[in-house]
């Protein structure tokens, strides 16, 4: 062999040189990308731990402002620069205990301490002597009505049952489930609580019953902002008073 074809030419150095800058890159590029993940990983940890807590939803009891299989994204009330207290109408995350076991589960205020409420035989609320419009709250309707018609209370309308078929007759506006409405009314709500409803009224947990009752404000965990999950139902969650 040639002492010529021995010699590394120009172009050979500056293609290894290019093929080295490459992998040098490359190399970068992939620790980039994972201090990124990291960083981003750390923050959504810290965010979830002092700002914000996620909420699976596992009941229609919110219906149809939230559903089953909803993730609600919930401001904490103790969050830094972020703390404000839920006002009548808010989505509220409340902590309560049944059965001997601490549940979280979102609940929409209706009155605050000092409040007088009541809730007639036919589930419909008044606050300070005003009967509530709450076009948020829905209840299972009896047959011979109409879905659309609307009443002091809210709309009758069964978001769950096939629209084509009759919706069961129930006493009043929504069913009476064992362990609910054994409150005695009117009560007036003391300072630092807050009476909750669902906005399905057929549910069966909220301050109606005395297994749940009032919320107290050190109970309040915070305030439903945002589905996040699925992404098709994803929107931005407000206040909805009810007016007298």
């Amino acid at each position: 062999m040639s002492q010529d074809s021995k010699r590394i030419t120009e172009a050979q150095v500056r293609r290894e040189f290019r093929r080295i800058d490459r992998r040098t890159a490359n190399r970068r590029a992939r620790i980039g990308a994972a201090v990124i993940l990291a960083v981003a990983l750390l923050a959504g940890g810290l965010a979830m731990r002092f700002l914000f807590i996620a909420l699976d939803m596992r009941s229609d009891g919110m219906a149809g402002a939230l559903l089953s299989g909803d993730v609600v994204l919930c401001v904490r009330s103790d969050a830094p620069y972020l703390q404000s207290a839920p006002g009548r109408g808010a989505l509220a995350l409340v902590r309560y205990s049944d059965s001997g076991m601490r549940h979280l589960a979102v609940r929409r205020v209706i009155a605050l301490g000092g409040d007088e409420v009541d809730v007639d035989s036919d589930g419909r609320v008044s606050v300070n002597g005003q009967a509530l419009e709450e076009p948020y709250a829905t209840y299972c309707y009896a047959a011979d009505q109409v879905a659309s018609q609307v009443v002091p209370g809210g709309a009758l309308e069964n978001p769950f049952a096939d629209p084509n078929a009759p919706a069961p007759v129930q006493e009043g506006l929504y069913e009476v489930a064992e362990g609910t409405d054994d409150m005695d009314y009117p009560l007036t709500v003391p300072e630092g609580a807050a009476f909750v409803l669902c906005d399905n009224r057929n549910n069966r947990l909220d301050s109606r019953s005395s297994r749940f009752g009032l919320v107290k404000e050190a109970d309040i965990r915070g305030v439903a902002r945002a589905i996040i999950w699925p992404v098709y139902r994803a929107a931005l969650l407000e206040a909805a008073p009810a007016v007298g």
